[in-house]
């Protein structure tokens, strides 16, 4: 689609040409800018500040509705509804302390006491001075005595992990650098085990730092893993006996035990590593039997529960507890002493499973059409691993329906009797839940499948064929994509769009054989499962032919970059957020961050098939001169899962290519922050409401002009 340039707006930027060449199963490529792919080449900085000032152009352009959608969402206040748990003698809360509601103050009160919580961490002290923070861990120690917690200034997911005396609230001078995810005290609060990365960011040692030796003591390697399609994580059981170390690739677990009150013991596998299988497993003990459960699967079955005394673990004959149910994809295992809770899919919606005490099962699904219910004991607001905050003898917990359409409902479910009641409600200032609507469709993908698209719309909004439309998917690594309400989502809805999901293959909304069907060489699907969702929706008159918008992000990119490249005609724009677009050239580096662990995932070009395949999908192997949608892409510096040559290349090749006038924009944060983008609550704020400005205006544009599905390139 062909659109105009605002005089204003300089004319864009081209890049050096430098070719290289690639020859792969009798195939020679020609690169013009694998030059890129050397970050320290001043050329690609050069270019990159370029392209941002292009599109700081572009949104001085719209300037008055970007400032229109910051002024919205800053008038719509979320309130707070902070998450605790107990651990000891003292009870930690997380509260949202600056004005953004972005920097998370951590805090604590004695159990036995009242009064105000004493402050033991607050991220926006810790956000003085830098352009980015998030912390990795929080890990109080069970005697209340320490905290270790890890600090992250750049945005390269590589963390320093710090230990604070909490009588004091000071830091200890010891730290320790290059630490990743996870962590975990012993039973007596001394040693802190911990994680570390090697230079293609993936983690893979276990290190334990005991706090009462000498500073200078190296730490103890309790674990290395060699084999570099895995990574390797630490949690201690919910009743905090064991310590496990996960070792899990794409397709594969292995997960070791060590008694928390010896970590010089040999490491016991809870099953051994075995191709194909994965599993989760945790520690149940009750006054009857002191026992391991797991959910386990193998190959593209659904998992299933399993149970095995502690005593026979080395006969590894496990019982079935629970059997596999088809229609249902159980993902997550929480233990507690009053019964154990599944949670997963089922036909795309999600499903908590309790079983109790008296071996009855019991579901409990979201109340709102297209809603999700999430255990938020998981984790906290800035995605901090919390997996096993609520304690093991709790009698009931705290679930959260989110919808695209409004703020959270929380539920309280009983651990033992199954009852779910509703809790207050989260108040949004100048918001009314009764003028928007959510739902849930099923569009028929192209092999017959019904593919779940969950969307929302205000509610006098008709499907009349005359509405804009988002369609966002994700649709990779067996991860759900769930409804999360937002103000950016809210500011569309209020300018009269449909805001869809489309829960496309690859994901995790339709179980492990949905996963195995968008993954290696069926990845594909998982680009014609989002076609269909934007058909469905302008066939049953939710979205208008020419106001549809693609948005995709990370893994996402690959099928709204795919989308772009091969139906052009579909959409009005596209949006693809640090998207994976050059994955053939990724999966061949071996020395990229994640490469090998993903192979798994993408497949490996050097196998023929795999080659073949990315070469027919990958967005940066098929750039070509046709009419297209406004495209605004985002790259962030210092990025490391989708290093930022890779949607750099894709904007410079796209540039060179075109002879459309076709609007190509690439919007790269240059400072520090990572792939989740800038920290800062005005830079966020900022960011979302230029992509949300960007589709209006590609939807509005669309609407106006008409789209036409024959377009030239263009296919089914």
């Amino acid at each position: 689609m062909k659109t105009t340039r605002p005089e204003s707006v300089p004319l864009p930027p081209s890049a050096p040409v430098q070719p290289t060449e690639r020859t792969l199963h009798g195939e020679t490529v020609v690169d013009a800018f694998g030059w890129m792919r050397d970050h320290a080449d001043p050329r690609l900085r050069e270019y990159l500040v370029r392209e941002r000032e292009y599109f700081d152009g572009y949104a001085r352009e719209i300037g008055p509705l970007i400032d229109e959608l910051v002024a919205g969402a800053g008038r719509r206040k979320v309130g707070e509804r902070p998450f605790s748990w107990r651990l000891g003698d003292h009870e930690y809360s997380t509260r949202l302390a600056d004005e953004g509601g972005r920097y998370t103050r951590y805090v604590r009160r004695e159990l036995s006491e009242d009064g105000e919580p004493e402050v033991v961490l607050d991220l926006g002290d810790l956000a003085k001075g830098h352009d980015f923070t998030r912390i990795g861990l929080f890990e109080p120690s069970p005697d209340g005595r320490w905290l270790a917690y890890s600090v992250d200034h750049v945005g390269y997911e590589s963390y320093e992990l710090r230990f604070r005396d909490l009588a004091t609230g000071t830091d200890l001078p010891r730290t320790r650098q290059e630490t990743y995810y996870t962590g975990a005290w012993d039973a007596s609060s001394s040693t802190f085990v911990y994680v570390v990365h090697d230079a293609a960011m993936r983690p893979y040692r276990v290190l334990a730092h005991d706090l009462t030796a000498d500073p200078g003591v190296p730490d103890a390697v309790l674990w290395n893993e060699e084999d570099e399609h895995f990574t390797t994580t630490v949690r201690t059981t919910r009743t905090h006996d064991w310590l496990v170390i996960t070792n899990q690739s794409r397709t594969t677990t292995e997960e070791l035990l060590l008694p928390t009150d010896d970590f010089t013991a040999t490491p016991r596998p809870v099953m051994p590593r075995r191709h194909g299988r994965v599993y989760f497993a945790d520690h149940q003990r009750t006054t009857r039997e002191d026992r391991l459960v797991a959910l386990v699967a193998e190959g593209r079955e659904e998992r299933r529960l399993v149970g095995l005394p502690l005593a026979e673990l080395e006969t590894q004959q496990w019982r079935e507890i629970l059997e596999r149910r088809a229609d249902t994809a159980w993902q997550r295992l929480d233990v507690f002493a009053a019964g154990l809770l599944l949670s997963g899919h089922r036909r795309g919606t999600t499903v908590f499973t309790l079983l109790g005490p008296d071996g009855a099962t019991r579901d409990v699904t979201p109340a709102s059409p297209g809603g999700c219910l999430i255990f938020e004991g998981r984790r906290d607001a800035l995605r901090v691993q919390m997996d096993q905050r609520t304690t093991y003898e709790a009698d009931d917990i705290v679930l959260t329906e989110h919808t695209l359409s409004g703020p959270p409902r929380y539920w309280r479910l009983s651990l033992r009797t199954g009852a779910c009641d509703a809790l207050d409600e989260v108040a949004v200032a100048g918001f009314d839940p009764g003028d928007y609507r959510t739902r849930k469709l099923f569009a028929e993908s192209a092999d017959g499948t019904a593919i779940p698209v969950t969307i929302a719309h205000r509610a006098d909004v008709r499907p009349d064929g005359g509405n804009p439309a988002v369609v966002f998917c994700y649709g990779a690594y067996e991860r759900p994509w769930e409804p999360v309400f937002s103000q950016e989502v809210l500011s569309l809805l209020d300018r009269g769009f449909v805001y869809a999901i489309a829960h496309v293959r690859g994901g995790g909304e339709l179980g492990r054989c949905g996963w195995f069907d968008g993954s290696m060489l069926a990845t594909p699907q998982s680009f014609r499962d989002l076609a269909a969702a934007r058909d469905h929706l302008v066939a049953t008159g939710w979205a208008h032919a020419g106001g549809v918008v693609a948005h995709g992000s990370c893994a996402g990119g690959v099928a709204v970059g795919q989308a772009y490249t091969d139906t052009p005609g579909k959409w009005a724009g596209v949006v693809a957020e640090a998207p994976a677009c050059d994955l053939l050239n990724a999966m061949l580096d071996e020395k990229l961050p994640l490469t090998v662990n993903e192979w798994e995932e993408w497949g490996d070009p050097r196998d023929p098939a795999i080659y073949r395949s990315m070469r027919e999908y990958v967005a940066y192997e098929n750039v070509s001169d046709l009419p297209r949608p406004p495209l605004l892409v985002t790259a962030y510096a210092n990025d490391p899962r989708v290093l930022v040559h890779e949607p750099a290349r894709w904007t410079a090749a796209l540039r060179q290519a075109d002879t459309h006038g076709n609007t190509i924009l690439l919007r790269t944060e240059l400072g520090d922050g990572g792939h989740h983008g800038p920290s800062g609550p005005a830079q966020v704020a900022r960011a979302a409401a230029e992509i949300t400005a960007f589709v209006v205006e590609s939807a509005t544009r669309g609407m106006a002009a008409g789209v036409d599905d024959r377009v030239q390139g263009t296919t089914a």
